[in-house]
């Protein structure tokens, strides 16, 4: 007798549950696909293209788009993989019921590999109630061969075979999502590495610009009103008259700078205080501590 090919109706509730799995699945692929959009796209908008030929950064930033596109184009292959899904026929349910031979309950590395590489058959193993109060599904295939295509109650053994067949199909399908999850983690974890050197590597921080030097410069009646002269070496420079309304001259050098009637950056005039020194002349004009706007 003929036995019964690969689950063609199944049950609503078998269907429903894989086509979850499956829609679930696609989803991985959008957004692994986004990833590597990212990934891309943002090679465009980097400064790889400076990067002298031999130097360290250079491989560091081939290396991490390398390492980020393999890994998502492998985490979107597993989904693929996952969602080709798998033919079942009764025969691959003796099969898996044949393959194992430890309970659920039953701990150590053998019995651990053995449901993670089988379970289809643990699960029959631990649920026998699925198996229509038969012992094992060898035992319903024995029965069906040795069955005579008149024999009664046959319609209602094929269509137990095709629900067990069917179960069979949604539990691999979920332990493979199950697997797949783990294998997209650790994926985008892998490309998000691969992302995160190749943004360091291929775009070098800008060296600082070096502090102006305006060292014994003559600024006489300059006007610097908003310049920027963070950290500028201003030692022995000229100021007098000098407008510096609104200038930045945090952290400058003001050793020996000459200071007479400067308007410094706060609005303050540099002679507020200056004193009449012995000889009667002005001294002691200066902008310190009003070098902030």
């Amino acid at each position: 007798m003929t036995n019964p090919g690969p689950d063609k109706s199944g049950s609503s509730e078998y269907l429903a549950s894989r086509d979850l799995i499956r829609s679930a699945a696609k989803w991985f692929i959008a957004g692994l696909g986004a990833i590597g959009a990212v990934l891309v796209a943002g090679s465009q908008l980097s400064s790889i293209g400076a990067l002298p030929l031999g130097s360290a950064r250079l491989y560091l930033a081939v290396s991490g788009v390398v390492v980020g596109l393999l890994a998502i184009l492998w985490a979107m292959w597993r989904v693929v993989d996952v969602l080709a899904g798998r033919r079942w026929a009764f025969e691959d349910v003796v099969a898996e019921w044949n393959a194992t031979r430890h309970r659920t309950s039953t701990r150590g590395l053998a019995a651990w590999r053995e449901r993670v590489a089988h379970p289809v058959g643990t699960f029959f193993r631990t649920h026998e109630t699925s198996l229509g109060g038969y012992q094992s599904p060898k035992q319903i295939q024995d029965i069906y061969d040795e069955s005579e295509p008149d024999r009664e109650g046959l319609d209602d053994l094929v269509s137990l075979m095709n629900d067990i067949v069917d179960n069979a199909a949604t539990i691999h399908l979920d332990s493979r999502f199950r697997v797949l999850r783990r294998q997209i983690a650790a994926g985008v974890i892998l490309g998000a590495a691969g992302i995160v050197l190749f943004a360091w590597a291929a775009n070098p921080s800008k060296p600082e610009q070096p502090a102006p030097s305006l060292r014994n410069a003559v600024l006489r009646g300059a006007d610097l009103q908003g310049a920027s002269l963070r950290n500028a070496d201003l030692t022995g420079a000229d100021m007098t008259l000098a407008n510096l309304r609104g200038a930045d001259l945090r952290g400058a050098t003001i050793d020996r700078t000459i200071w007479s009637q400067t308007i410094c950056p706060d609005g303050t005039n540099s002679d507020t205080s200056a004193r009449l020194d012995a000889h009667d002349r002005m001294a002691g004009a200066t902008c310190k501590g009003h070098l902030v706007p």
